[in-house]
């Protein structure tokens, strides 16, 4: 019951007061209620909060019993992905270290910088020797080397510059027997020609000498050369520099009227003997200085792997009872190397007799096998027919020629069999000779059938050269082959 202020000014006072009792007794109920509620509601809140509480605390070591499994879970995981990631890199390192001991098992041993410089300058030398060869087989086939008629190792450096000089070249050249017998009559333009070709071949020796001889004094103060090879290379020098007396020593037997009487020829040409002791000296520099120089440019031995390759593929030959070995391939190559040499040293003769253009016939000379006319009676002691003989040093020319291309099939027909054993070098340097033999034989049959002219014959001699070449390095890489 609600009454305001208004209400109760109205009403009597018993009424009041009965009414005021009522009030404060309901009063009095309300707050007895209200404490009772509130005490209620304070013991809930209680409740609720111990309630509360325990479920916190309880959800409280769920969560952090679940944070803790998770937590060995991700370290058991990341433990586990760690060791995986450590076991792939194990791997990985024992599978480069395999990579690298392999390859380093093919790895060839590399030679020093100071080997390789020394080995480039030695077949750049070598090169050049190779060109005054060739240069001096044009200067023969031109007729043009008793061109010069006197030797000034300096001086002579300088051709004639003025036309006096030349005319007075010129007159010098016509006191001697070749212009008396074959050039009468020759131009100063044609005078001209042939002395290109001798000046040439004099100018590319005094060149040779100073590229060799500076870089050797500079290479040995580095100290890239050492003693043993410093002792070789000083006999190649100082044969390099006999080469130029032996060339003057050639010319002059063509330039002397009495040497050419006493041969027996009306014809003035330079000595056949002098001419292959020219010709093989230069061959003999021009291999050791090939043989020098590819033992310091090319790898000094084979990789351990070919090695061990190439020892199963031989001791694979030997159960099978195969008659190939490397000590007889290394034999055979050094004798067919000795053939191709020799068969180069009768071609000097041939040149030095004109030899190549009595029979210009092939595979027979003329209509026989074996002409009559080999031996020259009037020739004594009869051996000599095979120095002096322009019949008969052909006849050997072709009967060696013969023998060491029948000696490379036969050396390229046994490297076949045991090829396996070889190593690919080798392999490749023999089929190489097989080729160039090949190409050598087909080249000399035609400048034969040809008569010699000046480019066929110029060829030829450069392929002996070329064929000496290949067999040099062949038996170089024989050279590194296991035993």
């Amino acid at each position: 019951m609600m009454l305001n202020r208004a209400g109760l000014r109205c009403l009597k006072p018993s009424i009041f007061k009965q009414t005021k009792s009522n009030l404060i007794l309901n009063n009095s109920n309300n707050l007895s209620a209200s404490s009772r509620f509130i005490k209620n509601n304070n013991s809930i809140n209680q409740s609720f909060n111990n309630c509360f509480f325990q479920s916190n605390s309880k959800l409280n070591e769920i969560i952090s019993l679940n944070n803790n499994n998770n937590n060995n879970y991700s370290y058991k995981r990341f433990y586990s992905t760690e060791n995986k990631a450590n076991e792939q890199i194990k791997e990985e390192k024992i599978n480069n270290n395999n990579n690298n001991n392999n390859e380093k098992d093919n790895e060839e041993p590399q030679q020093s910088t100071g080997n390789k410089k020394v080995g480039n300058w030695l077949l750049f030398s070598c090169g050049l020797v190779g060109a005054m060869i060739v240069i001096g087989g044009i200067t023969r086939l031109t007729e043009s080397g008793l061109s010069i008629v006197d030797w000034k190792p300096v001086v002579g450096a300088i051709p004639p510059m003025t036309q006096e000089e030349w005319e007075a070249e010129f007159e010098k050249y016509k006191q001697f027997p070749e212009y008396k017998r074959l050039n009468m009559g020759m131009t100063l333009s044609e005078f001209k020609e042939i002395f290109f070709w001798e000046y040439s071949h004099r100018l590319l020796g005094r060149v040779i000498g100073v590229a060799f001889f500076f870089p050797f004094v500079w290479y040995l103060k580095k100290g890239y050369i050492n003693r043993s090879l410093a002792k070789k290379l000083s006999v190649v020098f100082l044969m390099g520099g006999a080469q130029g007396a032996l060339g003057w020593y050639m010319v002059k037997s063509g330039l002397d009227e009495k040497l050419i009487q006493d041969r027996g020829s009306d014809i003035p040409r330079v000595s056949q003997y002098r001419l292959a002791a020219h010709l093989g000296s230069a061959f003999v520099i021009y291999t050791a200085l090939l043989w020098f120089g590819l033992g310091l440019v090319r790898p000094a031995a084979l990789s351990p792997a070919m090695i061990e390759k190439l020892k199963s593929a031989m001791a694979t030959l030997r159960q099978q009872k195969s008659s190939f070995t490397i000590e007889k391939m290394k034999k055979y190559s050094h004798q067919v190397s000795g053939l191709i040499f020799l068969t180069a040293m009768s071609g000097a003769f041939v040149a030095g007799l004109d030899a190549g253009l009595v029979y210009n016939t092939f595979p027979k000379m003329g209509h026989q096998w074996i002409p009559d006319d080999i031996i020259n009676p009037k020739i004594k002691p009869a051996y000599k027919n095979m120095f002096e003989h322009d019949v008969t040093v052909q006849f050997q020319h072709r009967v060696l020629a013969t023998i060491t291309y029948g000696s490379i099939l036969a050396l390229s027909a046994f490297a076949y069999r045991g090829r396996l054993a070889l190593s690919p070098r080798a392999r490749l340097a023999t089929n190489c000779l097989l080729a160039v033999g090949t190409a050598q034989v087909a080249l000399g049959i035609t400048t034969l059938l040809t008569f010699v002219p000046v480019s066929l014959g110029a060829a030829h001699q450069t392929g002996s050269l070329t064929l000496l070449s290949v067999a040099t390095w062949l038996l170089h890489e024989l050279k590194k082959l296991p035993k």
